[in-house]
């Protein structure tokens, strides 16, 4: 075998690549779908930069990582070619594979879908990866004879170019993020493994840009049409026009709500002393779920299942495209006034601007000092509650949203920390005894706000519902894993839920209810929607409807199916581990086929194909 040119090889290797980008981009707008959605010249300009660099180095990195060592050890261009066009064709039948099963369930290949794809699929992929076997082997042959007659630096200005094409790319989405320009991030969300840069957090430190005035200028653009065609992969949410009546609970009118969410508050925190306020309330007023769920171990998609009902699978596309969900709808139809306050910023991480809140003008985006520790802020929010009870028009409906943080922070004012919980045999007994503190700090907040709404005269016109975004696990397992978003044991995904309903008698519920059951609720009972709970939601009546069988939930990089024995986590890897409900790994799972199935038709049925 013939020794080349180190120089030589690497040369082909990167027009090689190059060639097998074009290849890979033809293949790739299929997930763009029959709209790339470029609204805007800056739309356009950002979905050329970022569909040709995102390829190209989909393309080469690969190539680098496998053929470099190579080139190195052994400049043979034999086995350089047959190995390079080994792996282009393995990834030819994957992202074709890929791009089908994504355009139909909006789910990628990993181990866990694999198991569920059919004898067709697989002999697809096995005529692609043959076919695309003699496509690579020619085209190998090709740029290889184009390389030994072209010039030598030909390929630096076409590096460069690629370079500021992401430079650009990335500044663009860094820009659109901060300025909330739906345009260009509508596009972002259509490539299923591009994603852009953010830096909100740090050009807000540092001044370069007013989140308030870049939202309430592009929310100005947006509702007067200027912006809001849905771009590509858009939504088809609802599924029909939701047909509805308010109703009148207390006879004064369209009835109020109130939302209180408590950050990291576990259902089992409940009960035990700690609570009191929320125990009397649950005992004299609101009905108690017991083994309800939230639909994310994370504050970002246990917040959006809760106001869409739906998997957390679609929060890229809400946010993207910062469509509010149905309830949020029906409530600035119905002219309720809006008392939303959040002790935490509402754009990272949760993205309440972009999502659930995203049409409302005037947001109060954080709760300022922002400096301040959390258990200040949640007084601060309580005292602008009442406050803003006291000058809210009393001839129209309220809904008020209090999101509360301390117990997530693990935080109290200094007269709390009395060593009544303390247990100091290690340093997680030590965060357990802060966070049971915070959690008594937020119910004696959470108390004033009930017994404000006593004085008022409102708790019988007013549907009051505490829960949380997610809970926390203190090592209780003894497997290490803690805090949340690390995992899907029911400490991290089982909440308290309180719910009283004026004209409902409170009572103890013991069947399975979610996150996703919440807005049927609302939208069902508060506005009399008659649609079916399948229109808008993956949930049914927290009162009466069945409990659920499977449930997914969401972290921030990862999913799980659970069931009620097992639970299914999946990876970026594509590897994929089963649990039962102790959060011990099962040697030998039982794999249930048509729940998967049922989950990934769940994930696509508000997708436009």
């Amino acid at each position: 075998m013939e020794v080349q040119s180190r120089n030589q090889l690497f040369r082909w290797l990167g027009w090689f690549a190059m060639a097998n980008a074009v290849v890979l981009g033809l293949i790739g707008l299929r997930y763009l779908g029959s709209d790339p959605g470029g609204q805007t010249v800056l739309a356009w300009l950002y979905l050329i930069t970022i569909y040709v660099s995102h390829h190209v180095w989909l393309a080469l990195l690969p190539l680098v990582i496998v053929l470099a060592p190579l080139i190195l050890i052994n400049p043979v261009h034999r086995v350089v070619k047959i190995v390079a066009v080994l792996l282009m064709a393995m990834m030819i039948a994957i992202i074709l594979l890929d791009s089908l099963l994504w355009s139909q369930s909006r789910f990628h290949i990993n181990f866990l879908t694999l198991r569920i794809l059919g004898m067709q699929s697989w002999i697809f992929t096995a005529i692609m990866f043959f076919i695309a076997l003699w496509f690579e082997s020619m085209l190998a042959d090709r740029v290889w004879s184009w390389v030994n007659a072209a010039a030598t630096r030909r390929g630096r200005p076409l590096a460069v170019l690629l370079s500021v094409f992401f430079v650009i790319a990335q500044g663009i989405y860094v820009w659109a993020d901060a300025h909330y320009y739906v345009p260009v991030t509508s596009i972002a969300q259509q490539l299923p493994v591009q994603r852009g840069f953010t830096a909100k957090k740090l050009l807000v430190r540092y001044g370069l840009v007013d989140i308030s005035q870049s939202r309430e200028r592009q929310l100005a653009r947006r509702m007067s049409g200027e912006l809001d065609r849905p771009g590509g992969v858009s939504l088809n949410y609802p599924l029909a026009p939701l047909e509805c009546t308010t109703q009148d609970l207390g006879g004064s009118g369209p009835p109020n709500l109130l939302i209180i969410l408590v950050d990291a508050l576990r259902s089992d925190m409940l009960g035990q002393g700690l609570t009191p306020a929320m125990d009397e309330f649950s005992q004299g007023r609101a009905s108690q779920f017991a083994q309800h769920f939230s639909g994310g171990n994370s504050s970002r998609m246990g917040v959006f299942s809760l106001f869409y009902g739906l998997p957390p699978g679609y929060f890229g596309s809400f946010e993207a495209l910062q469509k509010p969900p149905v309830l949020m709808d029906h409530l600035m139809l119905g002219s309720y006034q809006l008392g939303l306050f959040s002790s935490s910023n509402m754009y990272r991480p949760v993205a309440l601007d972009r999502t659930a809140f995203s049409r409302v003008s005037n947001l109060r985006i954080e709760t300022t000092p922002v400096t301040a520790p959390a258990w200040e802020r949640d007084r601060t929010i309580t005292k602008q509650w009442i406050q803003w009870l006291d000058h809210r028009d009393s001839a129209k409906p309220f809904f008020g949203f209090l999101f509360y943080d301390a117990v997530n922070d693990k935080s109290y004012p200094p007269e709390y920390d009395d060593g009544s919980l303390a247990t100091p045999s290690d340093s997680m007994s030590a965060k357990l005894a802060d966070y049971k503190t915070a959690v008594k700090f937020d119910d004696e907040l959470i108390g004033q706000v009930l017994a404000d709404l006593g004085q008022r005269g409102l708790m019988d016109n007013t549907v009051v519902l505490i829960s949380a975004d997610h809970g926390e696990e203190f090592n209780e397992n003894s497997d290490g894993v803690k805090g949340h978003g690390s995992g899907y044991s029911r400490y991290q995904l089982k909440v308290p839920l309180l719910l009283a309903w004026p004209g409902i008698e409170a009572q103890r519920y013991t069947h399975r209810t979610s996150h996703y059951d919440v807005v049927p609720t609302l939208l069902g009972r508060m506005f009399g929607c008659t649609n079916p709970f399948a229109d808008y939601a993956s949930g049914h009546d927290l009162y009466e409807g069945p409990q659920w069988e499977w449930l997914v939930a969401g972290s921030y990089y990862n999913y799980a199916l659970l069931e009620p024995g097992q639970t299914t986590v999946t990876f970026p890897s594509g590897q994929y581990e089963v649990r039962d409900n102790e959060y011990r790994l099962l040697a030998h799972p039982r794999f249930n086929g048509d729940v998967l199935e049922a989950a990934m038709r769940e994930n696509v049925r508000f997708h436009k194909q």
